[in-house]
């Protein structure tokens, strides 16, 4: 039953996929897409590789300061899971690879050492992507208000309409979080009495989780937490800025960093689409459908090479640098999914 539901799962995501790589390419020349990416400057897609890589390290420095209350973790055990982690949010469908950052980082180190509570590991990951769909909502609202003059076509109120929904969500989820957090015993009772008539084990075990993991939710104070909205601001300011330095070699060169923002915001909207291995599909699509808000070469062969390009580029970089972290040894994905590989490890250091 598991392995159908497995195959049932994929074949959606792999079905997702297809049809936002259709939408993407349906009327255009893929040997002129083809040719478009062989032909663009060789420099900018260097400089775009290592605005990836410096954004790889700024994501993993962030990511750390969330993990500061459950221990020490050197940072190159913080690199190899956050490497190998994102390597397989790339390569899992349906975007199932979210859990792999928090169970790699939560295990002994190789060589020894303690490790992390599973609870606090993923709760650093849950906060984190509050924290970002919320900053990329509001950005997204921002920019297109001041820009309503500027952005046309047939996305223009999607893109208004997932900006503000986005925002709502990640707030709503915060909101919830924040209740959680204060009302802790109140919230695991509730928990309990909704799954109880359900299952009194299912209950007994889905509680005790969610106790440990709302005890282990913990954003920071003082000084962590000012740096870490402001690498949260630098993450989103760079990664805006690597599409400014990709799309002038296909033709784009008169996007202003506001237009950036919303074509990063759109794609960002786009990938939370549960789809096909390495995001194929929605990522092309999403970046296309963005660009076309200012540029009605959006959907053109030059539009479906850059966001070929950004995918293929992302693709390779992420998953490079996961198999480099493998291949040394500093992490392996042994049991990684197992059973209870989501539940709290009881003898793990609790959470300061």
């Amino acid at each position: 039953m598991r392995a159908l539901k497995l195959l049932a799962r994929t074949l959606l995501s792999l079905a997702m996929s297809a049809v936002f790589v259709w939408l993407s390419l349906r009327d255009t020349d893929l040997r002129a897409v083809g040719r478009a990416m062989a032909s663009a400057d060789p420099a900018r897609l260097t400089a775009y590789v290592v605005m990836l890589l410096v954004i790889h390290v700024v994501r993993t420095v962030r990511w750390g300061l969330l993990l500061k209350p459950l221990g020490e973790v050197s940072f190159k055990r913080l690199n190899s899971a956050s490497a190998v982690g994102w390597m397989l949010l790339m390569l899992l469908p349906l975007r199932l690879g979210e859990f792999a950052r928090p169970l790699l980082i939560a295990r002994p180190p190789v060589g020894g050492g303690q490790p992390l509570r599973r609870s606090g590991a993923l709760a650093s990951v849950v906060v984190e992507r509050i924290v970002d769909g919320i900053a990329i909502g509001f950005l997204g609202i921002v920019c297109l208000r001041m820009l309503r003059e500027s952005a046309s076509g047939r996305y223009v109120e999607f893109a208004r309409s997932a900006s503000v929904l986005v925002a709502l969500g990640f707030l709503s989820l915060c909101a919830a979080l924040v209740l959680a957090v204060f009302f802790h015993d109140r919230a695991v009772a509730l928990a309990e009495r909704l799954l109880r008539p359900l299952s009194p084990r299912l209950a007994a075990r889905a509680t005790g989780m969610l106790d440990a993991f709302i005890s282990a939710v913990h954003l920071g104070s003082g000084w962590r937490l000012v740096l870490f909205f402001a690498l949260t601001a630098l993450y989103w300011t760079l990664t805006a800025t690597s599409l400014g330095i990709l799309a002038p070699a296909f033709g784009f060169i008169s996007l202003t960093p506001l237009m950036l923002a919303v074509i990063l915001t759109i794609q960002v909207v786009g990938v939370m689409v549960p789809a096909g291995p390495g995001m194929v599909g929605t990522m092309q699509f999403f970046t296309q459908a963005g660009l076309s808000l200012f540029d009605a070469g959006g959907f053109s062969a030059r539009g479906a090479a850059f966001a070929n390009t950004v995918w293929l580029l992302q693709f390779v970089v992420q998953v490079g640098l996961g198999v480099v972290f493998l291949v040394a040894g500093h992490v392996s994905l042994k049991g990684l999914f197992g059973a209870g590989a989501v539940e709290d490890d009881a003898a793990a250091p609790a959470a300061s």
